[in-house]
């Protein structure tokens, strides 16, 4: 784990957050918790693309793969929360 990757996953993960909680304005949790719950899946999902052969490194497809693998479990994790969340006030 680089870290020059750990921060493009978490940047990943921010935007992804974020960009969930516009499109889907229900889901929003806050932009507070949107940004935290972004960085919190961007981490993961970038460690689990990592886990791809060829998409680990910090050459162009490397970064790329983390920077998509953050935004995906940014927006994946954010979704999740904002649907429990959801669940539970019915």
């Amino acid at each position: 784990m680089d870290l020059i990757n750990v921060v493009i996953q978490l940047i990943g993960g921010a935007a992804g957050g974020q960009g969930i909680a516009k499109i889907f304005s229900q889901l929003s949790s806050g932009p507070l918790l949107d940004t935290i719950l972004g960085l919190i899946g961007g981490l993961a999902g970038g460690q689990l693309v990592g886990l791809i052969p060829g998409l680990e490194g910090t050459d162009l497809v490397g970064i790329i793969g983390n920077l998509v693998g953050g935004g995906v479990g940014g927006g994946a994790l954010t979704a999740i929360v904002g649907l429990i969340r959801q669940a539970l006030k019915k």
